[in-house]
């Protein structure tokens, strides 16, 4: 069986199109486009005001391992991923991904065997922001703010119909050996150990394509 990944991308607003026609390069079509903000540390740039920048989050599913090297490389090179400020790709191993009680535990992934992971942490509006805080505290440069809308019926609702309270999604990339200190520390300032302010996980990340000092 293949090897199958999730492919992210985080670039400029705008650029997302361009990227979907790349794709058709590949004869891959499909994916989801979301709209969020970039985080910059820089400090001028935060009293100019200019410390979020628009972005455009690609998810596209690779279901051949075959396509993963040549889309990273168009990422280097047609988007220039590994200059400032230009975006950043990274992929997600899927194949192997699930319960012990679905998969034996040698077909799983072992998340300490990647030199990074990805830590989403999900919170109420306007809450995205105070997560970057707490995770620049911790010394990460960045991250990506999504945002969603969750969904769902309070157990005490009187109301027969869907509360949909918007979200943001945090998207952070984190080597390996740091993940237990920043989710900790999240874990800590955000109260995660309360359902109602949030959840907050991680999954492996394979390969990434761009600046990244996490």
């Amino acid at each position: 069986m293949n090897n199958q990944s999730l492919f992210i991308s985080v670039l400029n607003r705008g650029k997302a199109e361009e990227f979907l026609n790349e794709m058709r390069i590949f004869d891959l079509t499909g994916g989801i486009v979301m709209l969020g903000e970039g985080t910059a540390t820089n400090r001028l740039l935060q009293i100019l005001g200019l410390a979020e920048t628009q972005k455009e989050i690609i998810i596209l599913p690779i279901f051949d391992s075959k396509f993963e090297d040549p889309i990273h490389e168009m990422m280097l090179h047609h988007f220039q991923v590994d200059k400032r400020r230009k975006g950043i790709a990274f992929s997600i191993p899927i194949s192997y991904l699930g319960a012990e009680s679905v998969l034996p535990k040698d077909k799983m992934y072992d998340p300490a065997c990647f030199f990074s992971q990805c830590i989403f942490a999900v919170v109420d509006e306007g809450q995205g922001q105070q997560v970057m805080k707490h995770v620049q505290a911790t010394g990460q440069t960045g991250g990506t703010i999504i945002h969603a809308r969750g969904a769902g019926v309070p157990s005490d609702s009187y109301f027969p119909f869907k509360i949909e309270p918007q979200k943001d999604i945090v998207m952070i990339l984190v080597k390996t050996e740091r993940v237990k200190t920043v989710q900790n520390y999240l874990n800590e300032k955000m109260n995660f150990s309360d359902p109602r302010k949030g959840i907050i996980f991680t999954l492996p990340v394979s390969r990434v394509t761009g600046i990244f000092q996490g």
